[in-house]
């Protein structure tokens, strides 16, 4: 995964779930980059294990050690909006409370696996097991949440994944 411009994301806060390679990487990377570091970072995972390299995560976990970014064990249950902008993502951890996690901007690595997983309890428009996205901005149906690759689906969606580059 890449995200396109990380410099939109800099001096905002975010929220990066995940527990691969890419989640973690990104994590790491708006966590120090000069020009690109955001004004918070938490990283989101439903579980403290990882799938990623050993030198990524200790990358990670230096960086918590050191207050430059946050990890939360845990899984986006819901969100609060205003005005058709994202203000934070409700996260239930393994307690079973949910908690409000202010952001600007939610960034999801959940991996090669088109299957929706905890994305489906998250009142999206979905269509046979996709999520439902505008083919302008690749939108869902909640403001702020983006789909593409195997996720979406589009009037005259084709499963290639050149179409996933394309809408990325």
């Amino acid at each position: 995964y890449r995200v396109q411009r990380p410099a939109d994301f800099a001096g905002r806060h975010l929220v990066i779930a995940g527990g691969g390679d890419s989640a973690l990487d990104w994590a790491t990377h708006f966590a120090t980059h000069p020009e690109h570091r955001a004004a918070s970072v938490v990283l989101l995972h439903r579980r403290d294990g990882f799938q990623a390299t050993p030198a990524a995560v200790a990358r990670m976990r230096a960086l918590c050690e050191a207050q430059q970014m946050q990890f939360m064990v845990g899984q986006v249950t819901g969100f609060v909006a205003e005005s058709d902008q994202l203000q934070a993502a409700e996260v239930m951890g393994p307690d079973g409370e949910t908690r409000k996690v202010p952001l600007d901007a939610l960034l999801v690595f959940l991996g090669m696996s088109p299957k929706l997983g905890p994305i489906a309890d998250w009142a999206l428009d979905i269509e046979r097991k996709q999520l439902v996205v505008n083919t302008e901005t690749y939108g869902t149906s909640e403001p702020g949440i983006f789909a593409v690759g195997d996720i979406n689906t589009c009037p005259g969606k084709k499963k290639l994944i050149l179409c996933g580059f394309h809408e990325a």
